[in-house]
């Protein structure tokens, strides 16, 4: 393997270090090729395709990076993109380009959680811009995601009574406050603490507290998932 592979392979793809990846949806084959040239002149990878149908059927979403889907195309538009796509749970960013701008059609893409709509003809920088944008929200994204999943498999070590016990803990309380919160002794109250801070491996009620407000909202990560 040469350096430059093993670089490549050393790239997670998914999460915070994933490499950006760039979805192009676009019918018109010459401005698809357009956009591939653009985007993958300042360093990103693209993956493009005739049709939000031909996207929507492989649904493979990058971790970090965007979709850029043309309004008008034969099957679904790229309204109809965006709504499968939040319809599925899919937060990935999405910039609608269009040669047929209106302001209805702007304000239900910027509603459906579309990042931008920029109408044909469009300065160049100002589509890189918005990728740019896209791909350190995503990161973002990536970054509290995988904390949260950590904080969240941490936790599901944890027993349930081992896990009723750490979360009032978290709330500041002593073992004889806990214990009579959860009608147990406090000596119990003091072996099952003691496992759970032993397995969490942290050492105060702050730690835990922080272990649980981290893995609040832990979810699949939208890296690569599945969406058909």
């Amino acid at each position: 393997m040469t350096d430059a592979a093993a670089a490549d392979a050393a790239i997670p793809d998914f999460g915070p270090a994933a490499a950006p990846r760039i979805v192009i949806v676009e019918d018109d084959a010459a401005m698809r090729e357009s956009l591939v040239w653009l985007v993958e002149s300042v360093g990103h990878e693209t993956v493009a395709y005739p049709s939000a149908d031909a996207f929507l059927a492989e649904a493979r979403l990058p971790c970090i990076g965007c979709v850029v889907t043309d309004m008008r195309m034969p099957g679904t538009s790229g309204l109809g993109l965006i709504e499968k796509l939040r319809a599925r749970q899919s937060l990935l960013p999405v910039v609608v380009i269009t040669a047929f701008a209106s302001v209805r059609d702007a304000v239900t893409a910027m509603q459906l959680g579309a990042v931008n709509f920029l109408e044909k003809p469009f300065h160049d920088q100002d589509l890189l811009d918005l990728l740019n944008d896209a791909v350190a929200e995503t990161r973002d994204t990536a970054q509290a995601c995988c904390k949260a999943r950590a904080a969240a498999q941490r936790l599901e070590a944890l027993t349930t009574r081992e896990l009723e016990v750490v979360r009032v803990m978290a709330e500041g309380l002593r073992n004889k406050e806990i214990a009579r919160v959860l009608d147990i002794s406090p000596k119990t109250v003091e072996i099952h603490r003691q496992r759970a801070l032993a397995k969490l491996e942290v050492d105060s009620a702050v730690e835990v507290h922080r272990l649980l407000e981290a893995a609040t909202g832990a979810g699949p990560c939208s890296a690569f998932r599945d969406l058909s």
